[in-house]
């Protein structure tokens, strides 16, 4: 673990709660919007090559197009952004932007889809278990509403999270404290004493941070360097982290 906390916060019973993002950080989120872009796209980009449909699904996926910020902003709907998401993924391929009618159907289709495909990332369900063991409570702290969110995790077979905090319940989205400090609120936890793991530098690290919350930057694919929070590449490596921080180790 690279940019190490500062000990007196995790040692001796000194965390008390762990939030977490959960698009991308704990359900594989980008994976599944690839493969139902990839299935919904067969038919109607039947000329356009596999690896110019890959990249338009993975800008589909990762935004490209800039709209959920718009979303989370209020400026459109949450169909509205994705059918732009869709567009400028056409753009790319030189396809025209599917009729209102036609991509209705489509985001109906791809729902149906994309809850098929969700599905935790393969260090989740241990970590959670680790916390449990270990008495510490957790839960959620997502950008999306918390129906829609409460739903994702439960498909995903992660139904042990009684705190789910969505940008609708908590008044406002992350980077706003608010979020956070709602989470803390209903752990029951101490913000400066609660972790929150994320892979957004600004809406979970920083956001986090301005909440007076400890935190953990998840980088699963290493691209980022210059994030100044404790970082981790996964779970796996934030469970050992906090095992031989708050678990009493033996002494020969």
């Amino acid at each position: 673990m690279s940019n190490a906390f500062d000990s007196s916060i995790c040692q001796d019973g000194g965390i008390e709660g762990v939030l977490f993002d959960i698009d991308d950080t704990l359900v594989d989120l980008r994976s599944a919007a690839i493969d139902a872009f990839l299935m919904m796209v067969s038919d109607l980009l039947e000329d356009v090559t596999a690896e110019q449909k890959r990249n338009a699904a993975q800008d589909f996926a990762d935004d490209g197009a800039g709209a959920y910020e718009r979303y989370m902003a209020g400026e459109i709907s949450f169909l509205g952004q994705r059918q732009l998401r869709l567009n400028r993924a056409f753009e790319l391929v030189h396809h025209e932007p599917l009729s209102a009618d036609a991509y209705l159907q489509w985001a109906e289709k791809y729902e149906g889809l994309v809850k098929e495909s969700w599905k935790p990332f393969d260090d989740v369900l241990a970590h959670l278990s680790a916390l449990t063991t270990w008495g510490i409570p957790y839960g959620a702290v997502s950008n999306n509403v918390e129906a829609y969110q409460r739903m994702k995790l439960e498909r995903s077979g992660l139904s042990g999270f009684a705190v789910v905090i969505g940008s609708d319940t908590a008044g406002a989205p992350k980077p706003d404290p608010a979020p956070f400090l709602a989470g803390c609120a209903q752990l029951q936890t101490a913000p400066a004493r609660t972790l929150y793991v994320g892979d957004n530098p600004v809406n979970d690290v920083l956001g986090a941070n301005n909440a007076g919350l400890v935190a953990v930057f998840l980088d699963r694919e290493s691209k980022q360097s210059s994030v100044s929070a404790p970082t981790v590449s996964s779970l796996e490596e934030l469970t050992a982290w906090l095992g031989k921080s708050i678990v009493p180790q033996e002494h020969s």
